[in-house]
């Protein structure tokens, strides 16, 4: 018994003495505040004119917390680096933007922040930030767009020294991420975006909300233009909220994508696993197809042909129509119209009755549409047979792909690019997109 005892009582010393060796904390459970620190990055963006859109370049503060106990002078950070990673803006600098830190939120200055590539800046020769205080990072980015964040935190003065490890991220990881709205638009305006860096090959973003969501509703939606052709496989996401309060999930909008490269982009409104791309910042990758393969119908936006006289079910053939509500003119036959969600093809006029095709075209739903329902034009294609479909990187994806064929596309290209006027050095080249579907270009094949 006196052996068993004295065999517990040496394990306990082994075990208090290894807990108290230096590190041996720090590595448990990650939770431990021996060199560790928190971070928020917070966009404070700027809104002028009719309609009210972004002011380039954007401010954006990252907020470093040392977790360290403010007794442990071996934990001060002397340095420290901050990365976007996923680039929907860049860091953008000139002699009136300049990276600058503070130690607290009106304290003095500290450190030399340097801008070394458009996602990374670097500050050295930090004033140690003892336990419990906090470094404000004042930078710059291009515009409006979406992005995520990352960092490394170090003792030394020079990028050296021992590592700090990041404690308290959010689930999302919004603590790392500035969702930066370019402005809101209301239904029929259009706005030029302008970035603070023309190096980004799209000095500006010409954009148009249509003055009718697909379904022939509309209003006023915030929209968010990531340009990422200089960073992340010359990708642009354009988006708009499609849930929550104040979502347009059927909205409609057209813009000009200006690059260096000629080609029709590439266009994608799903991921590799079928989900929508709609998404800010996802781990997905949207899955690319020929914009050749999607020709818009018609430069138009979806505008209404009119209204419905009568009440249809879900297999009325024969629709009545009053033009006299419309503002743009059918096409002759045969031509594509949206009741709802419903897509239908017109194949007969006679007058106000139009005769449609089987129900639920496109991939959509029939359904029961009441007497003044709009009756809704669309430039959006049927998906033809798609012979490739890739990532960003050019990687080609295995079939069974996520587009169907024979269902309808929600992004179209109109016409070929055209080279900009007048022309510019080095060249470039606009492509005017249709966008229903808050999708992805990605420039060059």
């Amino acid at each position: 018994m006196n052996g068993i005892r004295k065999m517990l009582a040496f394990t306990i010393v082994l075990v208090l003495a290894a807990s108290s060796l230096p590190g041996i904390a720090a590595k448990g459970g990650g939770t431990s505040t021996d060199k560790a620190y928190s971070l928020v990055v917070e966009a404070q963006p700027t809104y002028s004119g009719t309609p009210a859109t972004i002011e380039a370049p954007v401010l954006v503060l990252a907020k470093f917390k040392n977790l360290a106990p403010p007794s442990s002078a071996s934990s001060n950070p002397g340095s420290l680096e901050l990365r976007i990673t996923n680039p929907g803006v860049t860091f953008y600098t000139d002699a009136l933007h300049q990276p600058s830190g503070t130690i607290g939120l009106d304290g003095p200055a500290s450190g030399t922040a340097v801008k070394v590539s458009d996602t990374q800046i670097v500050v050295t020769n930090m004033s140690p930030l003892k336990g419990g205080q906090m470094y404000f990072l004042w930078v710059w980015v291009t515009s409006c767009g979406d992005a995520r964040y990352d960092a490394s935190v170090y003792t030394g003065s020079s990028l050296g020294g021992d590592t700090f490890k990041r404690l308290n991220d959010a689930s999302d990881l919004s603590n790392l991420t500035t969702l930066i709205s370019c402005g809101t638009l209301a239904c029929g305006e259009e706005v030029n975006i302008a970035v603070a860096d023309a190096a980004s090959q799209s000095p500006s973003l010409s954009v148009k909300h249509g003055r009718y969501n697909k379904d022939g509703t509309c209003a006023p939606s915030e929209f968010y233009a990531s340009n990422r052709i200089l960073v992340d496989n010359k990708q642009i996401h354009f988006r708009w909220p499609v849930n929550g309060t104040g979502s347009q999930p059927s909205a409609a909008f057209s813009y000009d994508v200006v690059s260096q490269d000629a080609s029709i982009p590439r266009v994608g409104w799903l991921n590799s696993d079928g989900s929508p791309a709609t998404d800010a910042i996802t781990n997905k990758q949207a899955a690319y197809i020929d914009g050749a393969l999607v020709p818009c119908s018609s430069s138009d936006l979806p505008a209404p042909y009119g209204t419905l006289s009568n009440n249809a079910n879900s297999s009325t053939l024969r629709l009545k129509v009053d033009t006299s509500t419309g503002t743009v003119t059918p096409p002759p036959v045969p031509f594509a119209i949206i009741v709802g969600s419903e897509r239908m093809r017109v194949i007969n006029v006679q007058n106000t009755q139009w005769t449609v095709e089987a129900r639920g075209a496109g991939g959509t739903a029939a359904d029961v549409h009441l007497a003044g329902a709009k009756v809704m034009s669309t430039p959006l294609p049927i998906l033809p047979n798609i012979p490739a479909v890739t990532l960003a990187d050019g990687t080609a994806l295995v079939p069974p792909y996520p587009y169907t064929t024979g269902n309808q596309a929600q992004m179209c290209v109109v016409g070929s690019p055209t080279e900009v006027q007048p022309a510019t050095i080095p060249r470039t080249w606009k492509t005017k997109i249709i966008d229903i579907g808050d999708g992805w270009v990605r420039i060059g094949q």
